[in-house]
């Protein structure tokens, strides 16, 4: 563990942190995006369940009987 070093308002301005919060930002940002994709995969997913669903209760299935088929997808 090194000792502890004070330093001035200027060097703590200067410091390679504000290159550390604009990679924090940018990587958020990415992270932002990719949420974005995630939600929408599920909108498409849920979608295909329930298409499944009322596949199967249209086929025949009861409600419960195609809900735990649906379960596994």
């Amino acid at each position: 563990m090194q000792d502890d070093k004070c330093i001035t308002m200027e060097e703590f301005n200067h410091s390679s942190n504000n290159l550390g919060l604009k990679e924090m930002k940018e990587s958020l940002s990415r992270f932002r995006e990719l949420v974005d994709i995630i939600k929408e995969d599920n909108e498409i997913r849920a979608g295909i369940t329930k298409a499944k669903y009322d596949a199967l209760v249209k086929e025949g299935f009861t409600p419960q009987q195609a809900l735990e088929l649906c379960k596994g997808v």
